[in-house]
């Protein structure tokens, strides 16, 4: 069977419906790995702050099918509902340009973003259980993408939620003043991180890269200590209170809801712009501040040149064409180990007939012959079976060992 993606996105799901499924990721893999026997090879989950996709080497389309719905509906239950009517699929070559769409940023919000093939890296990384026709296709989508960002104009403008975000607050005007804006110079400006994921990260080196020298991190799963480590610009704290208090620039980017900004916290604070890369789900409504979310940072986010938008899609377009001619010659291995595994049997009998009754030099030059003769003989037979593979008539090609030369072939 095909490759299967089935996954939500912004576009079809709420951000409270992708958080939920989000957080539930863990479980949502432990379910997979109970209930797969039979179902699938193997999958892998993408999970960002803007979709939730399942790639999975399935044994059969409906069944696996099947078994990712009851796995949405048991994993985020109530929370669920609704949320069943916004998973898309793909399947066979759509999967697969799917996912290259995904890791090059042609399906993101701001299209040719930098963090989704970090992102869809660490999945394949952090995949369990991953079939060999599942890394195949992660690895081809990772060296497309790769190949897309050196040779095209997407490369060439580094583009990501948080720069966006970043722009925008730092060219929003104060309302009593609106010949000043809110921030100062970022050398001047004091920002507090929420959440230490991928998505962290990215802000730190966009706030770097402008000079920023003056940020905090947090984290209510307690991993701001070991992000800083990481990243010696930032300093952690445990505070969430007085850090609100001592900064002028909050960005959310956890995603997980576990603790959230509202207006209580708010109360005595310095910050008066909040850039929101966790869809909401890190804040309460109707807070007394300014905030820049998703869909604000997506409406503003720079056009891509369709120059290099058109050259990326060619690439790609190649590129899963490529991979899915190699999947369907996959299918033509077991006639031609076995064609080859008849002739070779018949070689070393003739060999070894030869050995019993000449010298060893003798023996040799007959056998390096043979070899010769066998290799010219079975290259068309090989051409021709990769050839019926890729227009799937490998059943005829099967039938036809079968009946000349007795040889079956098990697939």
């Amino acid at each position: 069977m095909p490759l299967l993606s089935v996954g939500v996105c912004h576009r079809e799901a709420s951000p409270e419906q992708l958080a939920a499924l989000g957080r539930a990721e863990n479980d949502l893999v432990d379910y997979l790995e109970q209930h797969s026997e039979g179902l699938i090879d193997g999958f892998v989950a993408l999970v960002t702050c803007n979709r939730v996709e399942l790639y999975l080497d399935a044994t059969t389309f409906h069944g696996a099918l099947g078994m990712v719905m009851d796995a949405i509906n048991t994993v985020v239950g109530d929370d669920s509902q609704g949320l069943t009517d916004s998973v898309y699929t793909h399947v066979g070559a759509g999967a697969v340009d799917h996912l290259y769409r995904v890791a090059a940023g042609l399906e993101s919000m701001v299209v040719g973003e930098n963090e989704i093939i970090g992102q869809v890296r660490s999945a394949l990384a952090a995949g369990t259980m991953v079939s060999p026709k599942l890394r195949r296709a992660f690895q081809g989508a990772l060296t497309t993408a790769k190949a897309i960002t050196t040779n095209t104009g997407l490369g060439k403008v580094r583009r990501s939620l948080a720069s966006v975000g970043l722009d925008l607050a730092a060219a929003e005007r104060s309302l009593e003043n609106p010949d000043e804006t809110l921030l100062n110079s970022w050398d001047h400006t004091r920002v507090l991180i929420l959440g230490t994921g991928q998505y962290a990260g990215t802000v730190v080196a966009d706030l770097t890269r402008r000079g920023c020298t003056d940020m905090m991190v947090y984290s209510a799963s307690g991993n701001a200590l070991a992000f800083a480590e990481t990243h010696p610009a930032v300093v952690p704290t445990a505070d969430l209170v007085l850090a609100l208090k001592a900064t002028d620039l909050v960005v959310t980017a956890s995603g997980n809801g576990i603790a959230r900004i509202d207006a209580g916290l708010l109360a005595g604070a310095q910050a008066q712009v909040i850039i929101d890369l966790s869809g909401g789900v890190d804040l309460d409504e109707d807070l007394p501040v300014r905030v820049i979310g998703l869909g604000e940072i997506g409406r503003h986010a720079p056009p891509a040149c369709q120059e290099s938008v058109d050259q990326a899609e060619q690439m790609l377009t190649d590129a899963v064409a490529e991979l899915m001619n190699a999947e369907l010659e996959r299918g033509a291995a077991p006639a031609i180990t076995a064609i080859r595994g008849y002739v070779a049997s018949i070689i070393e009998e003739e060999v070894e007939r030869t050995r019993n009754a000449h010298p060893p030099e003798v023996v040799e030059v007959v056998q390096k012959s043979l070899h010769r003769v066998t290799g010219a003989m079975l290259h068309h037979p090989s051409v021709a079976a990769a050839e019926l593979a890729r227009i799937g008539r490998m059943d005829d090609y099967n039938q036809a060992l079968q009946t000349i030369f007795g040889i079956r072939v098990e697939v």
